[in-house]
């Protein structure tokens, strides 16, 4: 399954690269994410990257992943939202100034929620039951 990370910022061409290295770093999530140019602007060299297209292939690349963007996201200044966006056109929205002074069991607490609100069938423990 593929989900496609989009990202709103005041510097989106620096955050969304930035975000694109953390997600890069994380061990069960390595190879799985593939940048998407922007449309290159007349009079540039070159398109900035315009999304990032997450493939998850289980639930805890699923969890990976929420953990990383709520990470990435506590540690933004100003203001930064990421959108994602299923496969179906459905998507989920968090914003930095939601996590950033979240304490460890919040954090937690909010990974397993996002994990589960946009990933259910790799998250859902009764799916396999």
């Amino acid at each position: 399954m593929s989900l496609v990370v989009t990202l709103t910022a005041d510097t989106a061409d620096r955050d969304i690269a930035d975000l694109g290295g953390w997600l890069d770093a994380d061990d069960e999530l390595r190879g799985c994410v593939r940048r998407e140019p922007a449309p290159v602007r007349d009079g540039t060299l070159g398109g900035a990257v315009a999304q990032l297209v997450v493939s998850l292939g289980s639930g805890g690349a699923a969890t990976a992943l929420a953990g990383v963007i709520i990470t990435w996201l506590r540690r933004r200044a100003g203001s930064v939202t990421v959108r994602l966006t299923r496969p179906d056109g459905s998507t989920v929205e968090m914003r930095a100034e939601r996590v950033r002074a979240l304490a460890a069991a919040d954090l937690r607490a909010q990974v397993e929620q996002l994990a589960a609100v946009v990933w259910p069938e790799l998250t859902d423990d009764s799916a396999g039951a």
